[in-house]
């Protein structure tokens, strides 16, 4: 059967269902001038430049929203339109507002013009530019109220910061309720630039593209998202970040970080070349002498205190590759699985969980299933600030239909556009879970069918949660009976169901309960391994997941391998030439216990930020003082260097060849787009030179090299991929063979595991519940403005949006506390107090309070204790018994 078919400029085109005119002649490779349409929005048609004439209406039609038709004779350029475009064009240059100075910069409009001989005129009394905002510009000068930047707020970011004001000649565009762009609640994404087809919205630091000598593709640095971006670089800095438009991940759009917070690249603060301590002091040496200390000192300290005194934490802001080599040096060099990385801290209480009941520890889901999504839920995740390109896609999800249940102590931004917010005492995930368990299984809100092909245990978390009292369980998490009847009856009404979620649920004594409990509900409604649906953990960090997937742990190889597994020992050993220990070794935390009592002689800290980042911050710092030896790998001077005998310059994220692995399992290339500064180096290069002065037979050459090997090491994961492989978006493991497409969705015919686990959790209250003499439990997390310890965000304008830590609490508590506004409080746990600045707010619930961590000035660690899960050993951030008092000194 023939298929309908139109022509366009006399070329026949088939029709595609819903296609526009507009987008039938793009795929014919047909330009139709446009000023207010963009790709992947809803048309405004408002503009009429992209009208045509069609054998079936005696009026010109909008191409932009017209659907084409069969039969359709279309012409898109006749001079009869021509001369209307032109007209168009002139009256934009006619009207008293819109007036074009030229920014040296060429736009959609200033092309237009030259297409159709017209000249932009100057205004003899130009408006004001306002660039109160440290990233972002407005000319009103060059603004036709097209409506462009309203839409992309709202259809891509959410935000709905624009409004178009007054009618006619006089409409202009206001920021909300704000005067300006610094007032407005503008979040900095970028998106508005992007479609602005004047100029009139712009970066402030954009470059003509006369002025850029490369545009480069790699992945940024900052969150687990893992966006993609296209960097553009001068004279051998970034100049300019935009998201690749054809991205899976993030579809070209991007936060303020990955856009904006990327001159820390260049900042003078930047470590240049190694150095090493002589006394209380610190001076440069050569790479040469820097190779032959850590050689010496590591071999020195394995000799006279054995093999498991020494210990390494690797990088979850490196590459796949420089992790998997630090740890390799470790097992076989050295002879320790002394190894840990910051997974421990923020998600190992996820993987713990996720392998325990589904046989592979990492989401199950992909970032596409957020927008098939029918039914959401957030538990313990504070997307559109920690991982905002996805917050933004899950508010337009939200937006287009799916409905959203929040679960979080703090009333977070996407508590707004929930239909149910259970907003519970920080610590009692476990009740709250179970509780909505219950009613789904009261109510006959399960999937049955799944139940009994895929799952063990429903009949005895049957008999188990049958025994619980929804009234107790809303007097533990304070949580209204009501609402979580509500809140399972819409989870269970909409069947699979997509669950979203973050440290909220891991960073607590029952963080793997918290996990474990969360996927019960998965496996009742049978969301795990469906389509817009299952479990969606976001990582911290930008390869935190590809860290821990290279064998960062002390119990695990590469690919979550047992250490004594016979298959991977059998691989292993040509591979490596040698075998780990089959013993486990330390976790993060007991390498810092081990190291205060004496038994940990030395340290290798490889991007991260112990003394700031870890709890107990006082018990850290006593305990890296007490090293024989410490080498650090990093970016800047960080407060764990200070500790240090020796620091390496490193590579940033921008500056190397590599892979990072996002939380959704996608391996992407990393390139470099800039050199690294002075004489910094990428990590795995200086662990190969090490290692090769340790005795080890190491011939890499390439970061390729590494991940071919890696492939052979953990074939059931990796065994597909390859660096000619990832070109574009990369790969989601399970990748086992070459032509292996990758995985979107993990059990999606049956559990890796075999069959999914539903287990029986009860509640253990926290020991930071009740504390006498301390009233508040403190929550800590982080900012969208800045990212984990601030190293990188505060050494770029972000530090002018968010210039300190401020104290989050409830207005009730404040005024019961005698604080006011901005005063500067001491804040109190029974492992040490700080003294911050106290901000009044309604997102926090009475007797909580809330503090980020990204300023070591701050020291908001100081007062996080040591409680660690007792299965994952992740310590509790997310629940600190703690007292405050004003500060009147």
């Amino acid at each position: 059967m023939n298929s309908p078919q139109a022509k366009i400029n006399g070329q026949i085109v088939d029709i595609k269902d819903g296609e526009t005119i507009l987008q039938a002649a793009k795929r014919l490779g047909m330009e139709i001038p446009t000023l207010c349409y963009a790709d992947g929005m809803h048309p405004e048609g408002g503009c009429r430049m992209c009208l045509v004439e069609s054998n079936q209406k005696n009026r010109p039609l909008g191409a932009c929203h017209t659907p084409i038709q069969a039969g359709m004779k279309i012409q898109t350029h006749t001079p009869k339109l021509e001369a209307l475009r032109r007209d168009i064009l002139s009256l934009y240059l006619d009207n008293e507002q819109p007036v074009f100075q030229g920014n040296g910069q060429e736009t959609k409009f200033t092309r237009l013009l030259q297409d159709y001989q017209l000249t932009a005129i100057a205004n003899a009394h130009p408006a004001k530019v306002d660039e109160s905002h440290p990233y972002l510009r407005f000319n009103p000068n060059t603004c036709i109220t097209c409506r462009l930047c309203l839409n992309a707020c709202e259809q891509i970011q959410g935000q709905f910061v624009y409004s178009v004001a007054g009618r006619g000649s006089e409409s202009h565009l206001i920021f909300g309720a704000g005067k300006s762009f610094a007032e407005s609640p503008c979040v900095a994404c970028g998106a508005c630039v992007d479609q602005c087809p004047t100029g009139a919205i712009s970066d402030r630091n954009r470059f003509t593209a006369s002025h850029i000598e490369t545009v480069t593709q790699t992945v940024c640095g900052y969150c687990g998202v893992g966006c993609r971006l296209e960097v553009s670089t001068a004279q051998g800095k970034v100049v300019q970040i935009t998201g690749v438009p054809t991205a899976v991940v993030n579809h070209g759009h991007l936060c303020l970080k990955g856009r904006y917070a990327h001159t820390y690249h260049h900042s003078s603060e930047r470590l240049t070349q190694p150095i090493k301590r002589v006394g209380q002091e610190f001076q440069p040496i050569s790479w040469q002498e820097a190779i032959e200390l850590i050689a010496g000192e590591l071999l020195r300290i394995k000799a006279e205190y054995g093999k498991d005194a020494l210990g390494v934490f690797t990088s979850s802001r490196s590459t796949n590759e420089a992790a998997y080599l630090l740890q390799k040096l470790f097992r076989t060099i050295i002879g320790t699985n002394n190894i840990d990385c910051c997974a421990r801290v923020c998600h190992s209480s996820t993987a713990t969980a996720l392998q325990m009941v589904t046989g592979a520890g990492a989401a199950t889901a992909s970032y596409l299933d957020i927008e098939k999504a029918k039914c959401i839920v957030i538990a313990g995740a504070n997307p559109t600030e920690a991982h905002p390109v996805i917050g933004s896609r899950i508010k337009q999800a939200v937006l287009k239909g799916a409905r959203l249940v929040v679960i979080d102590p703090r009333r977070i931004e996407l508590a707004e556009y929930a239909d149910i917010h259970l907003q519970l005492l920080p610590g009692t995930n476990v009740p709250l879970l179970n509780a909505l368990a219950k009613v789904l299984i009261a109510e006959d809100l399960i999937n049955h069918d799944y139940l009994n092909e895929r799952v063990e245990g429903y009949e005895e978390f049957r008999a188990f949660v049958n025994h619980l009292s929804l009234d107790e369980i809303a007097s533990i998490t304070t949580v209204e009976t009501n609402l979580i009847r509500e809140a399972a009856q819409l989870i269970g009404s909409y069947g699979q169901t997509l669950f979203v979620h973050g440290l909220g649920l891991s960073e607590l004594t029952q963080g793997t309960a918290s996990v474990i409990t969360l996927c019960n509900l998965g496996m009742l409604t049978g969301s795990i391994g469906g389509e817009g649906a299952g479990m969606l953990p976001l990582r911290g960090q930008n390869n935190v997941q590809g860290n821990a997937d290279m064998g960062s742990m002390p119990n695990l190889i590469t690919g979550y391998q047992p250490l004594n597994d016979p298959a991977l020992r059998r691989r292993l050993e040509p591979l490596w030439g040698g075998l780990p220990p089959e013993q486990p070794g330390l976790t993060s935390q007991e390498m810092i216990d081990a190291a205060a009592r004496g038994e940990i002689r030395a340290l290798w800290c490889q991007g991260e930020d112990m003394v700031q980042s870890d709890p107990n911050e006082t018990h850290v710092r006593k305990a890296l003082s007490n090293l024989d030896f410490m080498v650090v790998q990093d970016l800047f001077f960080c407060e764990t260097a200070r500790y240090a005998h020796l620091i390496l310059p490193a590579a940033a994220a921008l500056e190397q060849e590599g892979t990072f692995t996002n939380a959704e399992r996608r391996i992407q290339y990393v390139r470099p787009t800039v050199p690294s500064p002075g004489k910094a180096r990428p990590d795995w290069e200086a662990i190969r030179d090490v290692a090769v002065k340790m005795g080890a037979n190491w011939h890499y050459q390439h970061p390729g090299e590494i991940m071919d090997e890696i492939a052979q090491v953990a074939p059931h994961y990796f065994g597909g991929v390859s660096y000619a492989r990832l070109a574009g978006d990369g790969l989601q493991w399970p990748c086992p063979s070459p032509d292996h497409p990758g995985t979107v969705t993990v059990h999606a015919d049956r559990f890796m595991g075999g069959k999914g686990q539903l287990v029986a959790i009860d509640y253990v209250p926290s020991p930071e519940h009740g504390v006498k003499g301390y009233p508040f439990l403190l929550i800590t997390g982080r900012l969208l403005e800045h990212y984990n310890v601030g190293t990188m965000t505060r050494r770029t304008a972000n530090q002018e949006l968010v210039p300190e830590d401020v104290l989050e609490i409830h207005p009730g508590d404040a005024d019961q506390e005698n604080i006011a506004d901005g005063e500067q409080v001491n804040l109190e746990s029974r492992w040490g107090s700080i003294q911050v600045k106290v901000k009044k707010s309604r997102r926090i619930a009475p007797g909580t309070l809330f503090l980020s961590f990204h300023y070591p000035e701050t020291h908001t660690n100081r007062i996080t204790g040591p409680h660690l899960d007792p299965q994952s050993k992740c310590p509790q951030y997310k629940a600190v018994a703690v007292r405050l008092q004003p500060n009147k000194s």
